[in-house]
């Protein structure tokens, strides 16, 4: 039986962070960090060339108010002129579950029927019992729901969380907490590293996997790691936190293995290359999307939602696809019919795919 993703719930993080305003503050942070002033304008004039531009990210959401003051003293993370690293994994940890915990709250005010199954996916937070599974106890709801945990699969999780629901008979809702701003380092000055820095953004979002109804009816799912690329990304446990590698041929290598892997895709969803498709692409960054759009001959209008996505959230990590399909669901122009490609990458390189039919 075929499944549909339904009821798409966006909740934003508290704060809102431009890019403008995220060079001034990495900037004076780094300058901290490295404890040479005389470095200031360096670390601004790098982060200016990283940064600005028309298809670049513009603003991203955060849930830590560290990024908007420059107290250092006063700061719960980034107390960069005591640890220039900023706090510990440990501290990270307690941050992250207390705003997971929140979010997952608001999900699911007091009084809200809990569901038989609960997908969590995050790669930004370790802790036992989780805030998914804090949820159901405070909601005395041990006996109806039941947790799966989807961790540590970065961008492209949402794809195997979505294998993981086609598996039940029952509803299953997956919940995505990214929380990217606690994995900052400050005394890390690579350019590899503010590239990281100026990149990723905080995003939660819920949505529900059933067997009928409107929405976004699954076809196929695909997954495939590139040969040959396994030291292109990491995502790696530091004393710190959690420290990402990127290495700038990325985009090269995703291209590279992307036509043959969508035309297997579409062959399989039984989807003819000249239907009507759109393009959910996880924007890795602005060379992901200009990269994919260019080798699979899109038009504009086909990924537009991927590129509002990042220019106004930034890079989600797992929760980034989710919030393309929550933009295009919800944009009247896409007609019961048509039909959306996913595209998402991540350590392996994996990548990660699937076709729906859109049906309203």
């Amino acid at each position: 039986m075929s499944k549909t993703i339904s009821d798409l719930h966006v909740i934003r993080p508290e704060f809102e962070l431009d890019q403008e305003s995220s060079i001034h503050w990495l900037a004076a942070i780094h300058t901290v960090a490295s404890k040479q002033p005389e470095r200031h304008e360096a670390f601004q004039s790098v982060l200016k060339k990283i940064v600005l531009g028309d298809q670049k990210i513009q603003k991203r959401g955060v849930s830590l108010a560290d990024c908007f003051h420059q107290e250092w003293d006063k700061m719960e993370i980034y107390h960069a002129s005591q640890k220039p690293d900023g706090a510990g994994f440990g501290k990270r940890s307690q941050v992250y579950d207390r705003i997971a915990s929140d979010v997952l709250g608001r999900l699911y005010p007091v009084g809200t029927a809990m569901p038989p199954h609960l997908i969590h996916v995050t790669c930004t937070g370790y802790v036992a019992p989780s805030p998914a599974q804090r949820l159901v106890s405070l909601r005395d709801a041990g006996d109806q729901t039941m947790i799966v945990h989807a961790y540590h699969m970065g961008c492209y999780a949402s794809i195997p969380a979505l294998r993981i629901a086609r598996g039940f008979s029952e509803p299953v809702d997956i919940v995505h907490t990214e929380i990217c701003c606690l994995h900052l380092n400050p005394n890390l000055h690579e350019i590899e590293q503010l590239v990281v820095q100026t990149l990723f953004a905080d995003g939660f979002i819920k949505y529900t996997v059933k067997s009928e109804g409107p929405g976004l009816r699954i076809l196929t799912l695909d997954e495939r790691i590139i040969p040959e690329t396994s030291d292109s990304m990491h995502w790696v446990c530091q004393d710190w936190g959690l420290k990402m590698k990127l290495e700038k041929d990325v985009h090269i290598r995703i291209a590279d293995a992307l036509p043959s892997f969508v035309a297997k895709l579409l062959a399989d969803a039984k989807v003819s290359p000249d239907s009507d498709i759109y393009f959910a692409i996880h924007p890795g960054g602005p060379k992901i999307i200009q990269q994919v759009a260019k080798i699979l001959e899109l038009k504009p209008e086909q990924f537009e939602h991927s590129l509002w996505v990042l220019q106004n959230y930034g890079n989600m990590s797992s929760a980034t696809l989710p919030h393309i399909w929550e933009k295009l669901w919800n944009d009247e122009k896409i007609k019961s019919g048509a039909y959306v490609v996913s595209l998402a990458f991540g350590p392996g390189l994996t990548l990660a795919g699937g076709v729906f039919e859109c049906v309203r």
